[in-house]
């Protein structure tokens, strides 16, 4: 768990990161390309209101589009002459359904909710130990099966985020194959549809390796991580990077991410 030490640390460095993006950001505006925003949950802010007021600023300067047209243009290495943005949230938590599919639809608009099984189905105990100890995120509860089939059957994709939110980097094969491949039937025996969708946890080029993407790409059609977001691929371009960002960031913190050119 993080120490006081640590967690003054990260309060100042988001300070002065918030100042120097607040002014990075006064003077940029998103670039032609294909943007894939990454989220993961809400504060105590109003909801939906934040979400939404950010997507309607975020609307004046870009096109949204579906998820999966998003990752098809990618693989065909277009080069849009406009700005498109397409969004994923990754763990699965229940603002998901209740604030972000709503909106979303509102503009016309679909995203990928990358999901844990183990996190889906957990009980009290298993659910604190998720929040707490390995996402570090206070008082969340997850979507349950019959949510993220509500929301497949309504058009938004269901993806598969290992069983249970572990760091991929290891060279346990065994270990591997349980968070990698049983993740998928897991996720395809619940919603009834193909899950070909794979995001690691955490995200960094470092937290997977050789021996995991090997494997998920095996198993998956497409991979992503959350990393090197100037450049579309990672791994010898075989895995999509995306951005994080999330709903209650301001969109002048937006606009400087989407201000870059990205490159195949």
């Amino acid at each position: 768990m993080p120490t006081n030490t640590d967690t003054t640390y990260f309060k100042v460095r988001s300070f002065f990161r918030a100042q120097i993006l607040n002014l990075l950001g006064m003077y940029s505006k998103p670039v032609s390309g294909i943007h894939i925003l990454n989220g993961h949950r809400i504060e105590n802010e109003a909801e939906p209101e934040t979400f939404r007021s950010l997507l309607s600023e975020l609307s004046k300067e870009v096109k949204f589009i579906r998820f999966e047209d998003a990752v098809e243009m990618i693989e065909r290495h277009e080069n849009p002459k406009d700005p498109l943005v397409a969004f994923s949230f990754d763990d699965g938590f229940m603002e998901c359904y209740e604030v972000f599919a709503p909106v979303l639809e509102e503009f016309g608009t679909n995203a990928m909710f990358f999901v844990n099984p183990n996190y889906v189905d957990g009980d009290e105990a298993y659910i604190m130990d998720f929040n707490e100890n390995i996402v570090l995120t206070h008082n969340k509860r997850p979507m349950r099966w019959q949510h993220l089939k509500e929301l497949s059957n309504k058009g938004f994709l269901i993806g598969a985020h290992t069983m249970d939110h572990f760091m991929i980097n290891s060279t346990d094969k065994e270990k591997l194959m349980y968070e990698i491949v049983n993740c998928k039937s897991a996720i395809e025996q619940h919603i009834d549809k193909p899950c070909e969708y794979f995001a690691f946890p955490y995200g960094k080029i470092s937290e997977a390796n050789e021996m995991s993407i090997d494997l998920a790409l095996s198993t998956y059609s497409h991979v992503f991580a959350q990393s090197e977001w100037k450049r579309y691929y990672s791994f010898n371009g075989r895995v999509i990077n995306r951005r994080q960002f999330e709903v209650f960031w301001p969109i002048k913190h937006i606009n400087y991410f989407l201000s870059y050119k990205k490159r195949y």
